[in-house]
């Protein structure tokens, strides 16, 4: 039987290389994309020790180019594109008076321009192999809600929620249909937090303030989530702002 097939951007870390290890646990074929060969090829070979498949590809989450090489590749070597994970990004944490708008524009490119693109290609190669995809693009409570100094995360974060839910109404018209949803992951401990804040104690009690479970959040619970996104289990499921915040935006 032929492994479904999925394309996982920033696979190399955090909750990108926990929704990788997932998917291939679930059968899928993982396409790891990510700038470093180093760290792609470890995420390879992990996956494949636990008896999974997978390849790795480098490529411009921000290049069009690359997203059409990318996307060409598999329908030619696979025949098939069962689920895009968007999960490429970028964050800082900045005063709206103290962030430039080269910044901002920046932080759009990666955050928000890549999903658009990841999105154009995952519907047109999905479509052209008749694939019933899935796509999930990876946005964040900070979408959803506003947090003090995220302007600019904040902004990218919305948009990608709200375009996903636009793409899903064009995804239902494929035939057979494409499924589009926005994962909102809360805060979560992965290597974006620590790398702007830090890793101690004080950091992992403020990823679980007002989380209402008083969990710290971790990729593997997103990654339960872009299992089940992927999944025919949630073939019912497109348009929706998926959260996983332990209860945080509750209030």
């Amino acid at each position: 039987m032929t492994r479904p097939v999925a394309l996982v951007t920033g696979a190399t870390s955090g909750i990108g290389r926990e929704g990788a290890l997932w998917l291939a646990r679930d059968g899928f074929h993982v396409i790891c994309g990510g700038r470093n060969a180093e760290r792609g090829a470890a995420v390879v070979a992990a996956i494949e020790a636990d008896g999974g498949s997978a390849e790795f590809a480098a490529f411009d989450i921000t290049s069009e180019a690359d997203w059409a090489r990318v996307t060409d590749a598999i329908a030619a070597q696979h025949g098939r594109f069962d689920a895009l994970v968007n999960c490429g990004g970028a964050f800082f944490s900045k005063p709206l008076l103290e962030t430039s708008l080269r910044e901002f524009r920046r932080l759009w490119e990666t955050d928000v321009e890549s999903v658009v693109l990841g999105t154009k290609y995952g519907l047109r190669v999905m479509g052209a192999t008749k694939s019933a995809g899935s796509i999930i693009n990876v946005s964040s409570l900070a979408g959803l809600i506003g947090l003090e100094d995220c302007a600019a995360y904040c902004a990218a974060k919305a948009a990608v929620t709200h375009f996903s839910k636009i793409a899903a109404v064009e995804g239902g018209s494929f035939d057979p249909p494409i499924r589009v949803n926005s994962l909102n992951p809360g805060v979560i401990y992965t290597e974006m937090i620590t790398g702007a804040y830090g890793d101690n104690d004080g950091v992992k009690a403020f990823v679980k303030d007002g989380n209402a479970l008083d969990m710290l959040g971790e990729a593997r619970h997103i990654a339960a989530a872009i299992r089940y996104l992927a999944s025919r289990r949630s073939r019912m499921v497109t348009g929706t702002a998926h959260l996983v915040d332990g209860g945080r935006g509750a209030d």
